[in-house]
């Protein structure tokens, strides 16, 4: 346990002392997106998941590594760096999206034609000319993600680390219907949906200063809690390495936000606790906590998954959503006119409600726990 403790708190250092770095180097790479609820939409850093990313890769291969040298903890580590490719390659297409921009409406291509006269044989001879110009440098670069088909075609792979690891179970019981025999339906078919499903459902949920981070925070820390309770060691430490990175990142995050997460923080986390919920038999319980993240699927579904989470900022600092309807959780809210950060401070305390009664129905009652 106490190399645990030390790797959550590298973790949490590396983030706390590397954010302000990843702000510079971001924003000087032009990395940056408009903080959409503040007056004037001021330029902010994005893509903040980068340095989360690597807090968390350097805590957990240190678990890694030093439970093998100075502990007799018997532990899978195939499971671990099984769980820390998946989670990087998923970070990694996140930043592709944070970053990727239409160059059609930047670039101009000139297509001419040059004529020579072959002195040999003659012959006229045409060489086709393409000049790249670019818009100008003035110009506001608008970043459009990518296509969703792409991201969920570049987003399946991941899950190959986890499928070579043998992680997860290939039998769920189920109340009436008793158990069931997946074969290899469970990791060429549900596993790697169930990764794709959960990557991008965190995603939804964001918009609003420091609301995915302490989203993601709070659920983490309960699938590690829950984790401990059942003695799934590889599971308990990536849920608390990457709480230990959350909690870091939220400082910065929080409101008013020095900088934004982007998909590459949001993907990171559903990847983590996703691997985390195969890796300890966890699914039925990642369910329920995702419950949360679940309705936010189908409200945004209601849009074609057009809509946006966040909203208008008022002359009083209220929100007030964009759409007549409401598309997100965050949007009920916003009609009860609260301010950016009331809305963060009310779901991530209705997250640790719901944590805690999800807790609580699989220690007390022994059906769920069970099954």
């Amino acid at each position: 346990m106490e190399i645990l403790l030390l790797s959550i708190f590298l973790g949490f250092l590396t983030v706390l002392l590397g954010t302000p770095l990843a702000e510079k180097y971001l924003f000087a790479s032009g990395i940056y997106g408009k903080d959409q609820q503040k007056q004037g939409k001021p330029r902010v850093p994005t893509s903040g998941g980068v340095i989360v990313l690597l807090g968390f890769m350097f805590a957990i291969s240190f678990y890694a590594g030093a439970t093998a040298l100075f502990t007799d903890t018997v532990i899978d580590r195939l499971l671990i760096f099984a769980a820390l490719s998946s989670a990087s390659l998923i970070a990694l297409i996140g930043l592709i999206d944070d970053v990727h921009v239409d160059f059609t409406r930047l670039v101009e291509e000139r297509v001419g034609e040059d004529i020579e006269i072959d002195l040999q044989t003659g012959k006229t001879v045409f060489h086709r000319q393409v000049d790249i110009v670019f818009g100008s440098t003035d110009a506001e670069v608008e970043r459009t993600g990518l296509n969703q088909a792409v991201k969920m075609l570049m987003v399946l792979p991941a899950a190959f680390p986890l499928i070579a690891a043998g992680a997860g179970s290939w039998s769920m019981t189920f109340p009436v219907i008793g158990v069931i025999e997946w074969g290899l339906i469970y990791p060429l078919v549900l596993l790697p949906i169930g990764l794709l499903f959960v990557s991008n459902v965190v995603n939804m949920l964001a918009g609003v200063n420091g609301l995915e981070t302490a989203l993601a925070f709070i659920a983490s820390t309960a699938l590690g809690i829950h984790a401990y309770q059942n003695g799934m060691t590889e599971a308990y430490a990536l849920s608390f390495v990457l709480s230990g990175t959350l909690l870091a990142f939220y400082f910065y995050n929080k409101y008013p936000a020095t900088v934004l997460p982007g998909d590459s923080l949001t993907y990171l986390c559903g990847a983590v606790m996703f691997s985390a919920m195969v890796i300890g038999d966890m699914e039925k319980f990642g369910v329920i906590l995702f419950t949360p993240w679940i309705v936010e699927f189908f409200m945004k579904a209601r849009s074609r998954f057009n809509a946006h989470s966040w909203g208008e900022i008022q002359a009083d600092g209220t929100l007030k959503p964009l759409y007549g309807k409401n598309y997100s959780l965050t949007h009920p809210l916003m009609r009860k006119g609260l301010t950016e950060k009331q809305i963060t401070r009310v779901m991530a305390a209705g997250m640790v409600l719901w944590a805690s009664l999800t807790l609580m129905a699989f220690n007390y009652l022994p059906y769920l726990s069970s099954v």
